[in-house]
């Protein structure tokens, strides 16, 4: 009798579950298809960007600012233009490299919430749990948002791409000159 009950009570429980929302099926299979899609996209991105070594762009920062002191210890009056532009270029890639290093605990802090909340809406509109007039706003909202930050990262990635090769173009160059400012010779 003790096992016929208890056989009876997960026969009921089976058949409940079976009677929740998800028997109907998605009724939003592209909805669904789209956040899975771009769930992918922002798992890509977040990759992408914890590639990205603040670390290392803070130590060519500070090289940079080492330079830098060097130079104001120095009190040069004048130097050539060619020797001002060197070191003009040289504080701009350390402006770049530091800005996206600035973006990149946020930005991974937003795509991980990102990432979640389109695995929520895509179990939540797979389960039928949202009501039917708000699934394209819940859907449009948050494609554009992880769009944005899909777009932010590989913009992000493409910067240090970018400019790390400069600095290894220049770093020789502003080298020199701090050499010959070492010695106290004009540049």
């Amino acid at each position: 009798m003790k096992y016929a009950s208890l056989s009876l009570f997960l026969l009921s429980l089976f058949v409940m579950l079976q009677s929740t929302s998800c028997k109907f099926g998605n009724k939003f299979p592209k909805e669904t298809r789209t956040l899975d899609s771009l769930q992918i996209l922002v798992i890509k991105a977040d990759s992408a960007v914890k590639l990205i070594d603040s670390a290392k762009i803070t130590g060519y920062a500070t090289i940079v600012m080492n330079d830098n002191q060097l130079i104001q210890m120095a009190h040069l009056d004048s130097m050539s233009p060619s020797s001002a532009d060197i070191f003009r270029q040289f504080n701009k890639v350390r402006w770049d490299l530091l800005t996206v290093a600035g973006k990149r605990g946020p930005l991974l802090i937003e795509l991980r919430k990102s990432q979640k909340q389109l695995d929520h809406l895509s179990h939540d509109i797979t389960n039928n749990l949202v009501a039917k007039d708000s699934v394209p706003i819940y859907v449009g909202f948050e494609s554009k948002k992880a769009s944005e930050l899909v777009q932010v990262s590989n913009i992000s990635v493409a910067e240090v791409n970018q400019e790390i090769p400069k600095f290894t173009m220049l770093a020789p160059k502003a080298d020199s000159l701090m050499t010959l400012i070492k010695e106290h010779k004009k540049i």
